[in-house]
């Protein structure tokens, strides 16, 4: 694959463990029906890199199905996994070769109690663990990076985990084209906000997708995003499927001018 000419296909998907929807409350998965219509879903799409989150793997809510690997046989691609639960996490699928892989853990509060952002008072909600799934993957043209992630449904918390994932790459693979694939449970203004002020701002990463997705079945916001760096997007479209409570994000993407010879370069570093 020639980054250069060649677009490459990335999906990010919030799974919600393959829960049929509409999911206005949490209640038990389908199974191993739901967790095989999804996969067929996947696989028809046709992504190079997929992004999964809330996958659950062996967990009896969602009739004890291996998700991940269930998915990744379907589409034909090799399967990474970053645990932050028990049995749960974020899967990043591929068909193109893995050079490596990093698991970056994100900071998180440290107490369940935290003031609302409009100053109405203080708020109880459990602290999740989150981090950011990194693959360093080879294409004819060299090495990209890909980054998936969750990140907290509190807003600031949010914020400074997004500044964290994006710096990450700059240790994770220095000089390489980076992309940026999940669930922010950020709207789009406050991703702009959080890029507006990057540390980077020679190579600063970009939105690649506007569209809402959630909830999916009556989208209203969008949450789920794909920010590049060295690279634009040929087209986005938000899918709508009667699974998980966000419709899925595909992505067309390719390099800009001078990605292809980054990449070049970082080829000749990581060899």
């Amino acid at each position: 694959m020639n980054l250069t000419r060649t677009s490459v296909r990335l999906l990010t998907f919030n799974i919600q463990y393959a829960e049929p929807v509409p999911a206005k409350a949490q209640t038990r998965g389908a199974g191993r029906d739901s967790a095989l219509y999804l996969a067929g879903q996947i696989a028809a799409m046709g992504a190079d890199v997929v992004g999964l989150q809330e996958v659950d793997r062996g967990k009896w809510r969602s009739g004890r199905v291996d998700q991940l690997d269930l998915i990744a046989g379907a589409a034909g691609l090799t399967p990474i996994f970053a645990q932050t639960r028990r049995r749960y996490g974020m899967g990043l699928l591929t068909g193109l070769p893995i050079r490596r892989a990093r698991v970056l853990r994100l900071p998180r509060r440290k107490t369940p109690f935290f003031r609302d952002e409009h100053g109405s008072g203080w708020r109880f909600k459990w602290p999740d663990k989150r981090a950011c799934l990194y693959a360093l993957l080879d294409t004819d043209a060299g090495p990209i990076a890909v980054g998936v992630t969750h990140l907290s449904t509190v807003r600031p918390m949010a914020r400074r985990q997004l500044h964290i994932a994006l710096g990450g790459f700059d240790e994770f693979a220095p000089g390489v084209p980076a992309l940026l694939i999940g669930d922010l449970n950020l709207r789009i203004n406050h991703v702009e906000e959080e890029l507006a002020v990057q540390d980077h701002a020679d190579k600063p990463f970009t939105i690649l997708h506007r569209g809402n997705g959630s909830p999916s079945w009556e989208p209203v916001i969008q949450i789920d995003h794909v920010l590049g760096r060295g690279f634009e997007a040929v087209r986005d479209d938000v899918v709508q499927l009667p699974v998980s409570d966000h419709a899925a994000v595909v992505v067309e993407i390719r390099a800009t001018g001078s990605a292809g010879s980054q990449s070049a370069e970082a080829a000749n570093r990581y060899d």
